[in-house]
């Protein structure tokens, strides 16, 4: 959690410091706008000028930070995966709000009333900008919701209403196909799955339930289940991949760090400099296939691993 923390107060830092750099030519730059233009900042003199007051006593620091924003090519690739991930246009109109506080805000504004927490999330998914005067929404998050629906009432029955029930973890599992990006299609800010895809068709199966049709997609190679199943599978060795290279980085700059105080101190007393020790290795940052990357590998009969691709 700090470790999220501290990557968050860098992100801010970076589009608050670019936001008011626009302010001193005299044009409005804020936060949202920053992000989505992908603004940023070649001169260094400018970046001086902005430093933060937090930072007014570190500029060296301040610096150090600018250069990885611009130069570190880790920190570029990690960023455009991670634009890749967002989606073009918005994903939710919450805003800075996490879901529960949405969720709180929204209850509050019905007299108390409950409001069924799929509603809520699609409510959350609902674009503003509505086109013709119909309701229009992110992501396709009505689809997603239509297909829980569908889900819930294969399970339970026909009569059932699922949006009078509490949600049910196997039909979010089973609407969204799996965890096709590492996370459930719907309500993944707040669902945890404790159950995964493959285990709901071995419970079902075994007990001659019959389950859902996992919902379709328009080309074979999507609608193939062994390849979703196996692109999950990836997705789990990405993360693993992803954990050992941040460990060695952080083992790395630790290693410099120390090196680097025991020299000065040594320069400060007049002592012998330390002998130099080699830093850990660092592997190369793991990356994330695209799903189209990793339906052309397995369709051509490659072995599939997350491990290729760097």
């Amino acid at each position: 959690m700090a470790k999220k923390n501290l990557k968050d107060t860098w992100y801010n830092a970076r589009n608050l410091a670019i936001s008011h750099y626009y302010v001193e030519k005299g044009e409005r730059r804020n936060k949202d706008r920053v992000v989505k233009e992908e603004l940023t900042i070649e001169d260094d003199t400018a970046w001086e000028r902005i430093c933060p007051k937090w930072c007014l006593h570190k500029k060296a620091s301040w610096m150090a930070l600018v250069r990885y924003w611009l130069e570190d090519e880790d920190f570029k690739a990690k960023s455009m995966q991670n634009k890749a991930n967002r989606g073009h246009g918005g994903t939710h109109n919450q805003g800075s709000k996490p879901f529960p506080v949405y969720e709180k805000d929204m209850v509050a504004a019905n007299g108390g009333q409950e409001i069924h927490r799929l509603t809520v999330w699609q409510k959350a998914h609902e674009k503003k900008d509505h086109v013709g005067g119909a309701v229009t929404y992110y992501d396709k998050s009505d689809k997603k919701v239509e297909n829980y629906k569908k889900a819930f009432k294969a399970l339970h029955g026909a009569d059932s209403d699922p949006l009078s029930e509490p949600v049910d973890e196997t039909a979010v599992m089973i609407a969204g196909g799996g965890q096709p990006h590492g996370r459930p299609a719907i309500l993944s800010a707040v669902h945890k799955p404790t159950i995964s895809l493959p285990w709901i068709r071995h419970i079902t199966s075994s007990s001659g339930m019959p389950m859902p049709p996992r919902p379709r997609r328009s080309t074979q190679s999507f609608d193939d289940a062994r390849i979703e199943e196996a692109y999950e599978q990836v997705q789990v060795e990405f993360q693993q991949k992803m954990q050992e290279y941040e460990e060695a980085a952080m083992a790395f700059r630790r290693h410099e760090s120390e090196q680097t105080k025991a020299l000065f101190l040594a320069m400060r007393t007049g002592a012998q400099p330390p002998e130099y020790v080699d830093p850990p290795v660092v592997p190369p940052a793991p990356r994330l296939p695209t799903k189209q990357e990793f339906f052309a590998q397995f369709y051509d009969g490659t072995p599939v691993s997350a491990l290729p691709y760097y």
